[in-house]
């Protein structure tokens, strides 16, 4: 019987890939499914990356670059097990990884978020902050479980149950940017019961050339699919009723005018074309900005704006 399903996308990293497989225990009860985004040479990997040879995990490729989130979708397609797990091919996973899937094996929850540890990618021994730790900090305070349901937008450092996410149909959104954010948060709400424990399952890397960490301003259409994603998440969340202080769509614009000011027209434009409300960008970015240099609080994280 397969009880984890490991779903990694990749897109030419392959030494990082590697790294990230041999942290994974060969078990019988845990599927590994590699998907490649058409990287180059990815013919040759699985004679390159031997660990790609194991007998429990499964390669397969796409072509024509259409992004992470339809190489997560392609996964999910062939996953088996019990749980999906979640990793980004320049990640990997704690020391006791097994001994933790072990444990939770028989869960009766539907989603377990867990906390995190952050490396440099390179320089392994170089911890940096996570904010998974302001998560649970606040947790800790206010035992509120949709600080994880709504804030938890990554997949990985959570384990899922596969029938949760076939029950409700959720895809990831085949997007230039944030294509796990729209997953994430729909898991999170439709979970009957979560767990949250406060115990690593997972480092994540800071690469300075990983799509998510780039300084410099990004091409306007994948600001625009980013927006797209957070219109989405909006809307879902509109449906569930749950309020958020700011209309979500603003959190990329804004993030985007911290790279470039000069970029705001094509902002508005972008938003507009997808039926953004670019009223309600504004007087959400006024409302941020308010808050910001009147009263300190700068968070632009989804928790930050969820409404009691």
């Amino acid at each position: 019987m397969i009880n984890y399903s490991i779903i990694i996308p990749h897109y030419n990293i392959p030494d990082l890939l590697a790294r990230c497989l041999r942290s994974i225990p060969k078990r019988d009860d845990v599927q590994v499914i590699v998907v490649d985004d058409d990287s180059p040479n990815n013919e040759t990997f699985t004679s390159t990356i031997p660990e790609l040879s194991q007998s429990n995990v499964e390669f397969y490729i796409t072509k024509d670059r259409k992004g992470a989130g339809h190489v997560r979708n392609r996964g999910l397609q062939h996953a088996v097990g019990k749980w999906l797990i979640f990793a980004d091919s320049d990640d990997f996973f704690v020391d006791d990884f097994s001994n933790i899937l072990d444990e939770y094996v028989n869960d009766s929850s539907d989603i377990i978020f867990f906390n995190i540890k952050s490396c440099d990618c390179y320089e392994t021994g170089k911890l940096l902050s996570s904010k998974k730790d302001r998560l649970f900090r606040e947790y800790e305070k206010s035992g509120n479980e949709m600080l994880f349901r709504v804030g938890g937008t990554e997949p990985w450092g959570k384990i899922i149950k596969r029938e949760l996410v076939e029950k409700y149909n959720i895809k990831f959104q085949e997007t230039l940017g944030h294509n796990d954010l729209l997953f994430s948060v729909m898991t999170g709400v439709k979970a009957d019961k979560v767990k949250i424990v406060n115990r690593p399952l997972y480092w994540y890397v800071i690469r300075e050339d990983s799509m998510g960490h780039q300084k410099k301003p990004e091409p306007i259409e994948k600001i625009q699919d980013r927006i797209l994603a957070w219109k989405s998440t909006q809307e879902f969340l509109n449906t569930e009723g749950i309020k958020t202080r700011i209309y979500l769509p603003t959190i990329p614009c804004i993030r985007a005018l911290k790279k470039s000011i000069y970029i705001l027209p094509k902002l508005m434009k972008a938003s507009q074309t997808i039926g953004c409300s670019t009223a309600l960008i504004l007087k959400s970015m006024v409302s941020y900005y308010v808050r910001k240099y009147f009263f300190g609080k700068d968070g632009l994280a989804i928790d930050q704006q969820l409404l009691k």
